[in-house]
């Protein structure tokens, strides 16, 4: 999640124009935090998120909804109407079931060295 939201602070900032440096100076940190920051490296405070929105003249929420986006369930359908999800389904369960076919046969045919 951290990841998520340094991602979109940073494209907020680069969309604003400004740079690390800009941004730290504002916060009262170093540039090396800010960037673990966008990296994802440190937990990022609602606190920080805020003060982060007021730096970039956003709303916290264009923020967290980064967060919020990559939990949301997108249905994909065909123009036939089937849904991909169960074509995608089927082909896993198909290469499983391969899969443990070509185990027996393996296990079948396969010689031990005995030495």
């Amino acid at each position: 999640m951290n990841e998520v939201l340094g991602t979109r602070i940073r494209s907020l900032r680069e969309s604003k124009g400004l740079t690390q440096e800009q941004v730290a100076k504002e916060m009262n940190c170093s540039r090396q935090k800010y960037a673990r920051i966008e990296k994802g490296l440190v937990d990022i405070s609602y606190a920080s998120i805020l003060t982060i929105s007021k730096i970039l003249g956003v709303e916290a929420e264009d923020i967290t909804s980064a967060v919020n986006n990559i939990n949301q369930k997108q249905v994909i359908y065909r123009r036939d109407g089937d849904s991909i999800r169960e074509d995608k389904f089927n082909y896993i369960l198909e290469m499983i079931d391969t899969f443990y076919a070509h185990r027996k046969l393996y296990n079948s045919v396969r010689q031990v060295n005995v030495e």
